[in-house]
């Protein structure tokens, strides 16, 4: 891989529209260092790993893994507070720390991403923190809350409702370790950015492939059932006409601008919002008598006498707990617009602290209403069509006319909602990867308005063949895909808790505070969560088996390409974010 000299130039495009650096607060100066294609250096004499902190002691056996070993010779990993690397004849110590390309003090250094073309630009900070929130939702709040989520109902019973109070407690914790890091380092490709930086090169490729994979076989089943719902109102439509309709729609929200997404997934968001909302509401009314002509249901649903309220045990209660955690893949989303927040460091923790409030109300409420409104039984006897879904039946004994062309609506929404924001997860990922050298070239090029076309157009080939799978093959090779990205998400978690790890530990290290808005009760909730994303893998042997039979050679597959790719080029270090914010703080 070829590198060139890139000579400071602050009136470049990449801060177009901004004042000379020179003149920048702290603040903007930040902004400018972590927006753009960042500087990776090469060594003389072959690879090395960058001048970041490396976790090491308790965490060596996890870092290990990924390919992070705290020796420190051979260019390997020097302390962040004092130890000078040489890299390229350039020194990176102290307020000599190198973003784009320029150090400190102005000298010109080897870009290992000069081998972009000129019109690689950078992510732009145009989504408001209204926009960040909403799109928080738009994994997590999907199609499956709408139907009665009646697959978890039919392990536990009521007792459901438990399930989703352990289920989301992992999700709140990962959450707030997100949170935690990207408002920190706001940069592209969000937690797996992070990840390079904290566990090496095959963390942060690990990290950002898998999680990439995980959002375009999610946007492809996504546009097929929303394809699907279509059919409701149109029959003769064909599965494959309206599957590229609905993939042509997210294309168009992703592709246009940033801004433009951001206000596509608000408004599609704020929909959902008011339908779970609306249907809680009807569903309390019900059960409160409040609905004229129509018998107070109660709670006696709830706690049957053939059952109780825990017909299943405690062994039911945790098998749904397995499967519930299933319902949250997609709130990682929320890391991926770090860097296009106005203002991540405000932006960020307030869409994790809005998470709490919204999943108790949209899962824990809404399942309540599910489980009062009708016994459980027939709830998680249902076949998931929208006739038998029980907001269609709450909206039909409120006398609510169409009630099932009401859902299905909402269905459409809320399926459309959730492949936006996968597929937008996604392009900024597989965008991150391309900078790094761990992706097409391509997928780096950013067009004037913000949005990553590049890495649009890799994702729409994924989203293609996911979706085509889905219509030609729905129970042979797309069952397996579903089965892959179930493991994915496991995997998605537990790297962000590893990461958390080091990030505290490199942190503590560097004699740096902890954020004022941070994942409480670390390290013991990361290991918690990170024996639960292990106990719950183990448990799908039997809940699910596709997940295994999938599962097991995607693992091998997505670690053992990053070997391949390593022997075949020189892959550039990762970016020293800790040594970065250390520079900023002289």
């Amino acid at each position: 891989m070829s590198t060139s000299d890139i000579t400071p130039n602050f009136d470049d495009r990449r801060l177009a529209g901004g004042p000379h650096v020179a003149n920048r607060s702290t603040d903007d100066c930040r902004d400018a260092r972590t927006r753009g294609v960042h500087t990776r250096h090469k060594a003389a004499h072959g690879e090395q790993e960058n001048g970041g902190v490396t976790p090491e002691s308790s965490y060596t056996g996890m870092t290990e893994a990924f390919g992070v070993t705290p020796e420190s010779g051979d260019g390997r990993a020097q302390n962040a507070l004092g130890v000078a690397a040489q890299q390229d004849g350039v020194t990176a110590a102290g307020a000599d720390v190198i973003a784009h390309g320029v150090t400190a003090h102005g000298a010109t250094v080897h870009d290992a991403t000069a081998h972009l073309s000129d019109d690689t630009q950078v992510l732009q900070r145009r989504l408001t923190h209204r926009q960040i929130s909403m799109i928080g939702l738009s994994g997590a709040l999907g199609t499956g809350l709408f139907l009665g989520s009646g697959s978890v109902i039919a392990l536990a019973g009521p007792a459901t409702i438990i399930s989703y109070v352990i289920a989301g407690s992992f999700a709140l914790a990962v959450v707030w370790a997100l949170a935690e890091m990207v408002s920190t380092h706001p940069v592209a490709g969000g937690h797996g950015t992070v990840a390079a930086a904290y566990l090496g090169q095959r963390g942060g490729y690990v990290a950002r492939w898998n999680f990439a994979v995980q959002s375009l076989v999610a946007v492809g089943a996504e546009v097929t059932a929303t394809a699907t719902y279509l059919q409701f109102w149109f029959p003769s439509l064909p599965l494959w006409v309206g599957t590229l309709c609905c993939a042509g729609v997210i294309v168009a929200f992703n592709v246009f601008s940033v801004h433009l997404y951001g206000t596509s997934e608000y408004w599609f968001s704020m929909i959902k919002v008011v339908a779970a909302v609306a249907f809680i509401a009807l569903g309390l009314a019900l059960v409160f008598g409040a609905v004229p002509g129509v018998p107070a249901l109660g709670w006696g649903n709830l706690a049957p006498a053939d059952g109780g309220f825990f017909p299943m045990g405690i062994t039911g209660v945790l098998a749904a707990a397995c499967m519930a955690v299933f319902s949250f893949g997609g709130i990682e989303n929320v890391s991926s617009t770090a860097a296009e927040s106005e203002n991540p460091q405000r932006d960020i923790p307030q869409a994790a602290a809005a998470m709490i409030w919204r999943i108790v109300i949209f899962y824990l409420a809404a399942i309540a209403v599910v489980l009062a409104l009708q016994p459980w039984q027939a709830t998680a006897a249902t076949g998931g069509t929208i006739e038998q879904s029980p907001f269609v039946r709450a909206l039909a004994l409120s006398g609510v006319d169409m009630a099932a062309h009401v859902m299905n609506a909402v269905l459409i929404v809320a399926a459309l909602s959730a492949a936006n924001g996968c597929l937008y997860a996604a392009t900024r990922m597989i965008h991150a990867l391309a900078v790094d050298g761990q992706a097409p070239r391509v997928a780096a090029r950013v067009a004037a308005n913000g949005a990553p076309r590049g890495a649009v157009g890799i994702a729409l080939i994924g989203v293609g063949a996911a979706a085509l799978l889905s219509t030609v093959a729905p129970g042979g090779a797309f069952m397996f895909l579903l089965g892959a990205t179930t493991v994915a998400i496991l995997i998605t978690w537990c790297i962000i808790m590893a990461t958390h790890l080091a990030f505290r530990k490199a942190r503590r290290a560097a004699g740096l505070p902890i954020a004022k808005r941070r994942l409480w009760g670390a390290p013991a909730v990361n290991w918690l969560v990170i024996a639960a994303c292990v106990a719950i893998f183990v448990a799908l042997y039997w809940l699910m088996p596709l997940a295994w039979y999938a599962g097991v050679p995607y693992i091998a597959v997505l670690f053992s390409s990053f070997e391949l790719l390593r022997r075949m080029r020189s892959l550039a270090p990762p970016r020293n974010l800790l040594a970065e914010e250390l520079a900023e703080r002289e």
